[in-house]
């Protein structure tokens, strides 16, 4: 009896060990900008709203083991929504879509007009975000772009993982991202986005 129990405890153990690996499939896809990594679930919705999270770090390049750490986490805490986890080679600019409307200097705090920042970014993205030098119109010093005012969290980044329609609960979100830290010892930023 009690051998046949602990048989059984096992194979349900087992059972749920793989299901859980099969409901954790991710398609890879190789660009030439890097690798992506999609999670999607069957009942996944598809929403304008995201949740993006990015190294604060955004020189910082993450390797596929460190990705796929990271990816466990958060397909756990997320395991309905569709999850994608981008590894890029060039750092690209990480932005909240609609909600981003103001833009100010990190030195005075003047108001950015959008078609200068435009140009600065412009200009950043010939080099690859690898000079984000711009000349502040108001105070006439160099800010990093990196380093202006945004009115809503946005960010510069090589990694990017961005969850659909998550649960709007910043709060929970909030305390997920410091265990996220804690486990892989990587600095994370939240950014909500909306499209």
């Amino acid at each position: 009896m009690k051998k046949s129990f602990i048989f059984l405890l096992i194979l349900q153990i087992i059972s749920a060990c793989s299901a859980s690996k099969e409901k954790r499939q991710m398609e890879r896809t190789s660009k030439e900008v890097g690798v992506k990594f999609t999670y999607k679930p069957e009942n996944s919705v598809f929403s304008g709203f995201q949740l993006k999270v990015i190294p604060v770090d955004y020189r910082l390049e993450l390797t596929e083991a460190q990705n796929q750490v990271i990816a466990d986490l958060i397909t756990e805490a997320f395991p309905e929504n569709e999850i994608t986890f981008d590894l890029k080679n060039k750092i690209e600019f990480v932005d909240s879509g609609v909600d981003l409307e103001t833009i100010s200097c990190s030195n005075c705090g003047s108001v950015i007009e959008t078609e200068l920042w435009q140009d600065g970014m412009t200009k950043a993205h010939e080099t690859d975000f690898a000079d984000m030098g711009f000349i502040a119109p108001c105070c006439k010093k160099e800010v990093s772009l990196n380093n202006l005012k945004y009115d809503t969290e946005t960010g510069f980044s090589k990694y990017q993982v961005t969850i659909i329609n998550p649960d709007f609960d910043k709060a929970n979100h909030e305390e997920f991202v410091t265990l996220l830290e804690k486990q892989t010892g990587i600095k994370m930023k939240l950014i909500w986005a909306k499209y």
